[in-house]
């Protein structure tokens, strides 16, 4: 048996196209409008008599006033059009709710006699209303009977497949410095080798490593299985991503020997011409039809644009939303590639810095396999003249031609000032306590129950901070730009460099413990943290944090958007005997014209 529901939104939405055309086509001076329906065969034959009869009249133009004054009656939506219930209709009980779809063919035949309007405003004030029912969504508001009593409506179902946003093209960049940042790293060589090595057991080597990784850690047995299938996804996820990352490379650079061999064929016929018997050749190749060979084609002509623009590094490491960003292209403006060119250089740098295997994959397509970038990324300062890097020294050698910089994970002693001891310790034997959460802390993952500054520690679960450091265009010399955003609270890094003691006239970060005060000096090594300027309206600052028994300063974020300069605030400490001014550019600065301050007081 089949629900009428949507036999009556049919007739609905006809009566509806009936009454309004009857409203604009007759004279104002006819006030009733009579509406007969009737259900019978489609054949024609007098003698079979209609199924169900029946008639109703009512006047048009008191129905119209009536809706001004209140909401519509209890009724049946047909369609955006309302009928009477069936518990006031004179058709109640001629038609069952459902009937036999396949007995035979029935026809419903809605016919307007005698209509009238009461002027021409009204079937405007009509198509109005309805206008404004069909954007509704899955929200019904409760009507009311004619005794004025809610009647409850039952909500409108969402469709299965809601219409998705398409995504942005901050959306997109994130999701390449989220690739490109991530703990999964792009490595075809390692993926080949891991698949193609077959061990003396049988298995691929991708396997039996997977269990040696787990017996080196010394993993319980029971254990030990969950972990060796913890290691073997992270290693197929790996080999998806990079077989994912293959096909667009590959479908890219179809699509740019399809625009090239349309010119080849032009110069002998018309573009039109060219381009048709390009894509005939291609349909038979692929065996596909026309049809499903430009749907594909029109996602493949998006990779194209992207690696024209932002590079392959850009299309290689987009996220998971490359396929619907290239597919609704709605963020495709020469605007969008404007930003995608400046950042070429960008995405370049960090792929050959922590992907350092990443170009192999553009072997299959000839392209170019040799790393650009070989040093440590922060030794490229990015954003240079014509959107290119900057090799780090040269960036100092104004002030010192022979400066070099060591990069840095963790901090070091300086023997000369403190021997072997380290005056950050302030607890020398374990278990340790987080002072913030009073958690146990270890280095030991699987041991360590702190998450304070989780991007950090365990060492061993930490990555690579999403930063970059780059050229200020304000006269700043380098700065620290975050690629992705830092939600409040989060660390950016650790204040890492050497720790020393008596340094005097060079810029140096002070700490004290119980036992000692010290100094950290980043001015010949030390990590990323070195970089980042003073603001008088700062959005990271500096903390004191215990790990392990050992005293650390990070710097917290205090919330940093996505291509967002990091700044602290250096103090009155910093600022108090410095004859230079502030370069910050914020409204409440407190330290800007400070040369001529300085001249003041001294005359």
């Amino acid at each position: 048996m089949a629900d009428i529901g949507y036999v009556a939104k049919r007739v609905g939405r006809e009566v509806e196209r009936l009454l309004l055309q009857a409203l604009e086509q007759t004279p104002t001076n006819v006030g009733a409008l009579q509406l007969r329906c009737s259900v019978g065969p489609v054949d024609n034959n007098a003698n079979l008599e209609s199924l169900a009869r029946g008639e109703v009249t009512f006047d048009v133009g008191e129905l119209l006033a009536a809706t001004d004054r209140r909401t519509p009656p209890s009724s049946r939506l047909l369609g955006d059009f309302a009928l009477p219930t069936p518990a006031d209709s004179p058709f109640e009980g001629a038609l069952p709710r459902s009937y036999p779809s396949a007995t035979f063919d029935r026809a419903l035949t809605v016919s307007a006699a005698s209509p009238g309007r009461k002027r021409k405003a009204a079937s405007s004030r009509l198509q109005q209303s309805t206008s404004v029912r069909r954007k509704t969504g899955s929200y019904t508001p409760d009507l009311q009977d004619d005794d004025g009593q809610i009647v409850q409506q039952r909500p409108r179902a969402l469709p299965d497949n809601p219409i998705l946003q398409p995504p942005s093209l901050s959306k997109f960049i994130n999701g390449v410095w989220e690739s490109l940042f991530s703990g999964t790293k792009l490595d075809p060589v390692e993926v080949i080798e891991q698949w193609q090595a077959i061990e003396s057991s049988g298995q691929p080597k991708l396997i039996v490593d997977s269990h040696d990784q787990i017996i080196s850690r010394g993993t319980s047995i029971a254990d030990g299985d969950f972990s060796k299938m913890s290691v073997l996804a992270r290693k197929i996820s790996q080999t998806s991503r990079t077989c994912r990352s293959l096909e667009v490379v590959v479908q890219c650079r179809w699509m740019q020997l399809f625009d090239e061999q349309v010119v080849t064929l032009a110069a002998t016929t018309t573009k039109e011409k060219a381009k048709k018997a390009t894509i005939a050749a291609a349909c038979l190749d692929f065996k596909w039809s026309e049809k499903e060979l430009r749907n594909k084609t029109a996602i493949w002509r998006g990779y194209a644009d992207i690696q024209k623009a932002g590079g392959w590094a850009a299309l290689v490491f987009a996220g998971m939303g490359l396929y619907r960003f290239c597919k609704y292209r709605v963020a495709f403006t020469e605007e969008t590639f404007d930003v995608l060119r400046s950042l070429r250089h960008r995405f370049e740098v960090a792929a050959d810095t922590m992907h350092t295997n990443w170009r192999q994959l553009l072997a299959i397509v000839n392209g170019p396999t040799a790393r650009r970038y070989t040093s440590h990324m922060h030794s490229h300062v990015v954003c240079g003249p014509h959107d290119e890097t900057i090799d780090l020294p040269i960036t100092y050698h104004q002030w010192d031609k022979d400066f070099s910089y060591q990069h840095l994970d963790e901090s070091c002693i300086d023997e000369e000032a403190w021997g072997n001891y380290d005056p950050r310790v302030v607890q020398l034997e374990g278990p340790y306590t987080c002072e913030a959460c009073k958690e146990v802390q270890s280095d030991d993952p699987t041991a360590n129950s702190c998450s304070c500054f989780s991007a950090l520690y365990p060492p061993v679960l930490a990555g690579p901070s999403p930063v970059q450091v780059y050229r200020t265009p304000n006269g700043r010399n380098n700065g620290l730009l975050a690629c992705l955003p830092f939600e409040e609270g989060a660390a950016i890094g650790e204040f890492v460099g050497l720790i020393t003691a008596g340094v005097s006239g060079k810029d140096v970060m002070w700490g004290e413990t119980a036992r000692a005060s010290y100094q950290i000096w980043q001015g010949r090594q030390g990590n990323h943290t070195r970089f980042v300027n003073h603001s008088c309206e700062p959005n990271s600052q500096f903390e004191r944090f215990v790990w392990m028994g050992t005293q650390r300063i990070i710097l917290v974020s205090k919330g940093v958007d996505a291509g967002e300069e990091v700044t602290v605030d250096y103090t009155d400490t910093y600022w108090r005997n410095l004859d230079k001014e502030c370069l910050c550019g914020q409204p409440t600065c407190r330290y800007k014209d400070r040369s001529r301050i300085t001249a003041t007081a001294q005359g």
